[in-house]
């Protein structure tokens, strides 16, 4: 450390500080976003910004770099004067590496204080190796003054600084610190890589530029899958306007009226985008945002215009950076698009935002079309009952559909198995035929079709649970009649689901009905030939239904031997039957004792999967699991007359 005290100082402060850092740059990715740039210029390979873990009173952010450092009178001259030009100031708009300069106005460096109260600046010069370190309070800069300029220049505080070194130019480079903070909420780090690789053009050059959040390197935030659509490489041979050149990155190079160049390539995502940062256009000057997304100032009244909340893109307008006056906002977020120099790109913009647009349109519609015929292979066999004058109003009818941009792969799958399903109940059929007859819908329409396919659908279900709670009263008929055991169990094989919601996928599985009967047989002993089972399976469980003989009625003994039972033939499946992991056991009766241990002994079998009912309970519990389905189908649409007649009549369907 040099006994030398050195000595910085500031002259513009007070209300040229709070506009320029306070005001401009509230946002953690825009202040942050300046000083990568102030990286950029000062010919930086890697740029390292830490972001805190958590908001606290000693939380803090970190910009550090390996540029070219500041000797300690470059922090006076370059860091500390205001609206220092770069540019003016070295006879060129290029870095010493090539570069070309994103600094113009010599203000970026004051953004931290849009976010934090004091600047902390520790640099080490490449130059010389010196090694300066000082600090700026927002507070101090701003307190007690109204004005731009001060005839009294403010000390500024220096912390360290070490005389010139030439071993210490290998670790030249600048660190900014920021602390107290004025933010409420801690920094996302994955977020903050999007938002801060959207505001640059760096992945095209990641060779010689690389930013880094928290350890991990800002990349192209598009995915990949999500995109749908990319120009100019989506163009066929026919579109591709005459004024458009593909580079070898796939980018459009074009020449405006003014002779200036632009690069671009714009994007559709698959579904709407969502997030205003990358809904839109974004311009780019020297790898830097200038004009945050938008649409060219669009209005609306033209074709495709609702594929503008798909669109995403960016275009390279270095010129617009290399004009005499300046065209790109203070806090580089908007272009003066009233200027002459930037009126050729504005309306260049329009044009082909137009254009690929209405070329979005026809490609969206003509994807929907190939997915629906690719989708309508499973219902060709529905659609081949049809007569042939009918098959072509369906399908021209879900075309129609195919047309709405807005519906996504599985409502318009959803929709046209509505659809489907609605012709061949002979509901909609007026409202099919106009849709097949219609060129384009208009949003009532599709609500119209919305809101009658889930009315459709709700009472198509509703008219199913019908049907089960008409087979449940035709069991219970048989039940009352004293019919066979072999009937009871037949008819319910037939119509497992009949029982409980809970069977519906069940089947009658006869693979293992050789076990099943070896280990009745230990189980049961001298009872064994008067017991008759049901064996059903679903997936991998395996349920085994035993009917007592009518008039029986279940006893304590006949529940051990039940339960013996169930517990042999549960280990015996589990050890040869490798894909059944449960297996359930369920004992119906005419009638249940109902003495308490009897009682007891069932609710103490039940959580290891065996069960014991009488007929009543059984088919009571059943009735009423398939009524309460009817209410909530019913509530779907309590207004149709279709379904109030449903409703009204027990053993009856709709009309």
């Amino acid at each position: 450390m040099s006994n030398r005290a050195p000595h910085l100082e500031i002259r513009f402060r007070g209300r040229v500080i709070e506009h320029l850092g306070i005001d401009m740059y509230q946002s953690p990715v825009a202040a942050i976003a300046e000083l990568v740039s102030n990286s950029w210029d000062a010919d930086s390979c890697k740029v390292s910004v830490t972001l805190p873990p958590k908001i606290g009173s000693r939380a803090e952010i970190v910009i550090s770099d390996d540029g070219e450092g500041m000797t300690l009178a470059q922090c006076q001259s370059r860091y500390l004067n205001v609206g220092y030009d770069r540019r003016k100031d070295r006879g060129d708009d290029r870095t010493p590496t090539g570069r070309p300069m994103m600094g113009r106005k010599g203000i970026g460096k004051f953004a931290g204080f849009g976010i934090a109260r004091f600047v902390t600046v520790e640099t080490i010069s490449k130059e010389t190796g010196e090694r300066t370190s000082f600090r700026l309070d927002a507070t101090q800069l701003i307190e007690d003054t109204d004005t731009y300029a001060e005839s009294q220049p403010l000390k500024v505080e220096v912390l360290e600084y070490d005389e010139p070194d030439e071993a210490r130019t290998a670790r030249h480079g600048t660190t900014i610190t920021l602390s107290d903070l004025a933010l409420k909420m801690t920094p996302n780090a994955a977020q903050f890589r999007t938002s801060m690789a959207r505001r640059f053009l760096l992945m095209e050059r990641a060779d010689e530029f690389r930013v880094e959040v928290n350890g991990e390197s800002i990349s192209n935030s598009e995915d990949v899958e999500k995109i749908e659509f990319t120009f100019p490489g989506d163009y066929t041979e026919e579109q591709l306007p005459d004024s458009v050149r593909i580079d070898d990155e796939g980018w459009g190079v074009e020449v405006l009226p003014n002779g200036s160049q632009v690069r671009w390539k714009f994007v559709f995502y698959k579904e709407p985008i969502g997030e205003d940062e990358l809904t839109g256009i974004s311009i780019f000057s020297h790898h830097k945002l200038a004009q945050r997304p938008f649409l060219f100032n669009l209005s609306g009244g033209f074709g495709g215009q609702q594929g503008t909340s798909y669109l995403s893109g960016r275009v390279e307008a270095d010129f617009l950076d290399e004009q005499k006056r300046d065209l790109i906002s203070t806090e580089r977020q908007r272009v003066n698009w009233e200027m002459e120099a930037s009126q050729p790109l504005l309306e260049w913009g329009q044009t082909r935002v137009k254009s690929l647009l209405r070329i979005w349109q026809a490609l969206r519609s003509k994807a929907k079309v190939d997915a629906m015929r690719k989708r309508m292979t499973p219902f060709s066999i529905r659609l081949g009952k049809l007569e042939k004058p009918e098959r072509k109003i369906v399908e021209k009818a879900l075309t129609s559909i195919a047309r709405i941009s807005s519906l996504n792969d599985e409502q318009f799958a959803d929709l046209a198995e509505a659809m489907l399903s609605a012709w061949e109940g002979g509901r909609l059929r007026g409202l099919i035929d106009d849709l097949s007859e219609a060129d384009t819908m208009d949003a009532e329409t599709l609500v119209k079709i919305l809101a009658e396919s889930r009315v459709m659908s709700a009472l198509h279900a509703a008219e199913r649970v019908k049907s089960q709670l008409n087979l449940i009263t035709g069991l219970e008929e048989r039940i009352k009649k004293r019919e066979l055991e072999n009937e009871v169990r037949d008819y319910i094989a037939e119509n497992p689901w009949l029982v409980s919601p809970r069977w519906e996928t069940f089947r009658v599985e006869r693979s293992v009905k050789a076990l099943v009967d070896e280990v009745a047989k230990e189980a049961y002993g001298e009872y064994w030939n008067a017991r008759m089972d049901l064996v059903l399976s679903s997936g991998n469980q395996l349920l085994v239904v035993e009917f007592m003989r009518p008039g029986l009625k279940v006893d304590w003994d006949h529940l051990n031997r039940y339960e013996r039972y169930v517990y042999k033939l549960q280990h015996a499946t589990l050890a040869k039957y490798s894909e059944y992991r449960t297996v359930s056991g369920l004992l119906v009766a005419d009638k249940i004792e109902k003495a308490s241990d009897i009682l007891a002994k069932i609710e103490d079998m039940r959580p290891r999967d065996m069960d014991a009912t009488d007929w009543a309970g059984l088919l009571g519990r059943a009735k009423k699991q398939w009524e309460d389905y009817f209410e909530i189908l019913f509530s779907r649409a309590p207004d149709d007359s279709r379904m109030q007649l449903l409703a009204q009549s027990p053993n009856g369907n709709s009309a």
